[in-house]
């Protein structure tokens, strides 16, 4: 064999090996309704129709769920942890913390969503002086999920009016909704500036109702914390202690 017919050989066996995809042993669930469908209606076949139709959907809804597993899963390898950048100033015009808005975090996750099939929709309610946030993830197969937020409407940030407090708390709730539904992580630039700064009034207040709410033990929360009440809470702290009330409040995200 000379040095050409020997590369060739090389060649050949680097080829990938495709088998065929194995058949279906018998006949597809949409093929007997085709059979059954055929000729004289009957009443048997009217309600044998229904359940194989009923069929149809559970295996469509199921492959749609699958689908949308494998993309979320794709989706959650490429997704970065997003950079808290966008400075809060307290009443005396100190930074009192930092937070990623909603539009830095889409900016940076829109691409991605496009590319494995996702779109993201909101919609608003309001319950006893709360604005709450549903996100709707769905995927391309038709398959979706929603993750809620809820934001107790406060004053908004030092010298706002009310709409735009309203506002505020709006957006706020949209925010945190998207990062659970995307299990999104923000870090937190701890500096100089930001680490002798307390939580806001609003925040205080917030942390404490939550507290409330999901049962949990106000003197183990606040040791945790590092404070000896709410309005003591270090500004840099707040971000770690959301996320523990938010795994109370959402257990299964």
């Amino acid at each position: 064999m000379n040095q050409y017919s020997s590369k060739a050989l090389v060649t050949q066996e680097a080829q990938p090996v495709v088998t065929a995809a194995p058949q279906p042993s018998g006949p597809t669930t949409a093929q007997m309704l085709q059979t059954v469908l055929s000729g004289a209606i009957t009443a048997d076949k009217v309600d044998t129709a229904k359940s194989l139709m009923e069929m149809i959907e559970r295996e469509e809804a199921r492959s749609a769920e699958k689908a949308f597993a494998q993309a979320f899963n794709a989706l959650q390898s490429e997704t970065p942890n997003i950079q808290a950048i966008r400075p809060v100033p307290g009443n005396d015009g100190s930074i009192r913390y930092r937070f990623a808005p909603y539009e830095d975090i889409m900016r940076q996750v829109q691409p991605l969503l496009q590319r494995h099939g996702f779109t993201v929709t909101f919609s608003t309610r309001f319950e006893e002086g709360r604005i709450v946030k549903s996100c709707t993830l769905q995927h391309v197969s038709g398959h979706k999920r929603t993750n809620e937020f809820a934001v107790r409407i406060g004053k908004g940030p030092p010298g706002s009016t009310e709409s735009q407090g309203d506002g505020a708390a709006s957006t706020y709730a949209k925010r945190f909704a998207l990062c659970d539904a995307l299990n999104i992580v923000i870090d937190h630039d701890v500096d100089a500036r930001a680490e002798g700064g307390t939580v806001t009034e609003e925040q205080a207040e917030e942390l404490a109702r939550r507290v409330a709410e999901t049962n949990s033990n106000r003197e183990a929360f606040l040791k945790f914390a590092g404070a000896k009440s709410f309005k003591e809470i270090a500004a840099t702290k707040y971000a770690i202690l959301d996320g523990f009330l938010r795994k109370k409040e959402n257990p299964k995200v």
